[in-house]
């Protein structure tokens, strides 16, 4: 069954009825950011987008920071999410990139960047979705320079080869200013936070920038983790502001 909006092949919905009801799912192709702090939902939401990527007959590749190969496989497998399939075909890749106990410095972060950049532009006749979670450790230490040339080759990839971005990171990464104009890049910016709902604490997303969304998303979106299938909505929101 394919999850591409039937009205509308250019939006990727992510296989949530929810989630899909609230932001009406992702443009294609596209650039998106997301910003959290720990256990915001950052690695979620991205296996979810993975998700509904390849149900939707997508080929994706997912680039982490945080994993291993079979953790992500097992915790993905663990929320009803049958993706063992995908990876065995080739249909789902996933890379890891060894950032822990690194001695980050700026030419070091040089190095890691250029060779993400190398490694995404080899695969993009082949893969139609890049997840990269996390970019963090990436681009703390990164000179401003190499982190706008990074962006721009997203973008580029995006508008001339259509290939689709999902990129999340903490929001410490990045002085006020670059994050800025690293934001401007993107069609797509969400911001996960976790917050205190009448003495219940839950998750919360902030869908600040969403090109080709199909209705305005005025309200930012209470969510938990359900451990059955997901990303759950909470019958509880606040309005921006």
């Amino acid at each position: 069954m394919s999850f591409l909006d039937s009205d509308n092949e250019n939006i990727l919905k992510l296989n949530n009825p929810e989630l899909d009801r609230k932001i009406c799912g992702l443009p294609l192709p596209s650039l998106s950011l997301v910003e959290g702090a720990n256990d915001a939902g950052k690695t979620i939401l991205a296996q979810q987008v993975t998700y509904g990527a390849l149900t939707a007959g997508k080929r994706v590749v997912y680039i982490t920071t945080e994993d291993t190969v079979k953790g992500l496989l097992t915790n993905m497998e663990r929320l009803n999410w049958n993706i063992s399939d995908y990876f065995l075909v080739g249909n789902f890749k996933i890379t890891t990139l060894n950032t822990i106990n690194m001695k980050w410095d700026q030419e070091i972060s040089k190095y890691y960047l250029i060779a993400l950049t190398n490694y995404i532009r080899q695969r993009v006749s082949v893969y139609d979705v890049v997840i990269i979670d996390a970019m963090t450790h990436l681009l703390t230490h990164a000179d401003e320079s190499d982190i706008l040339d990074f962006f721009s080759t997203c973008r580029f990839i995006v508008d001339q080869l259509s290939q689709t971005f999902f990129i999340t990171m903490h929001p410490y990464a990045l002085d006020q200013d670059l994050l800025t104009r690293i934001r401007s890049f993107c069609d797509g910016h969400i911001v996960l936070e976790i917050k205190t709902f009448r003495d219940r604490t839950a998750l919360t997303m902030n869908v600040a920038k969403l090109k080709g969304a199909t209705k305005n998303i005025s309200d930012v979106i209470s969510f938990e983790v359900n451990p059955a299938y997901g990303i759950k909505i909470l019958p509880f929101s606040s309005t921006r502001g």
